[in-house]
């Protein structure tokens, strides 16, 4: 009780602060100051050491002139109700608590671009959720070889579900999830290369790299402002480096 408390005070004093800033007002030109926070979604129901309200805390208090959500922004003006039903709840939260400052950068595939997503999207229409269902219920026969990648695919898995599941915010976002995370899409694109199932590690990068190309591009267009881009911990690693790649375009600020 008292953590929902919390999170509820967090998010209505965000509100007010929102609304007294207005625009973002930054500084002239130099370098756009950078805090990329990795999100566990729901589990931070359950992480002992990452909760929404820690979350929203730490964007708090980088006091930020722009927040990043991992939502589309063409789905930003669209009603609570179809956002609760198709992003996670920190990003619809977080959208509305800094809702004059904020973008949206996810993307979920040039067949939805500009129009709402289907009511039974997830559950009937999405190309790549059946693919990964399918998976999970009939593989493909393996050689040994792609039985050995197999067996990696799933103690990466394995690793990533508990750093998601007990990590803090900070350890998340220094370096080591990252890397199970790049190593865990490597493997499963190599054991999926020359099947049906090659298009999933294929979209899962166009989509990593529209999300990367969207901030990259806001960043650029706010030269010295504060911005914090709070994303899936999966895209955490492609987000940092494309930030990184700007040189002095951004300095990015490590998660407290």
């Amino acid at each position: 009780m008292l953590a929902r408390v919390t999170l509820s005070v967090s998010i209505w004093l965000a509100c007010i602060a929102d609304a007294a800033a207005g625009s973002p007002a930054c500084s002239a030109g130099g370098a756009a100051l950078v805090m990329v926070i990795p999100s566990v979604h729901k589990l931070m129901l359950s992480n002992p050491h990452y909760s929404y309200a820690r979350l929203y805390d730490i964007v708090a208090s980088f006091h930020p002139d722009i927040v990043g959500v991992e939502i589309r922004q063409e789905d930003l003006a669209r009603s609570a109700d179809y956002l609760s039903r198709n992003y996670p709840r920190e990003m619809v939260a977080l959208a509305g608590a800094y809702r004059s400052r904020v973008f949206g950068f996810d993307w979920l595939g040039d067949e939805l671009a500009g129009i709402p997503v289907p009511d039974d999207w997830w559950a009937k229409r999405s190309p790549i959720k059946q693919l990964e269902r399918d998976w999970d219920a009939s593989p493909p026969p393996m050689n040994p070889g792609l039985k050995q990648l197999n067996q990696r695919l799933i103690a990466l898995g394995e690793r990533r579900d508990v750093l998601d599941s007990t990590a803090s915010p900070e350890e998340l976002a220094s370096g080591p999830y990252d890397a199970v995370a790049a190593d865990y899409y490597a493997t499963a694109a190599l054991l999926t290369r020359d099947t049906r199932f090659a298009l999933l590690g294929q979209w899962y990068a166009a989509r990593d790299q529209h999300i990367a190309d969207t901030i990259v591009a806001e960043i650029r267009h706010h030269p010295g402002c504060r911005i914090v881009v709070v994303t899936g911990a999966d895209h955490h690693g492609p987000v940092t480096a494309a930030v990184a790649a700007l040189g002095g375009q951004a300095t990015l600020v490590a998660v407290p």
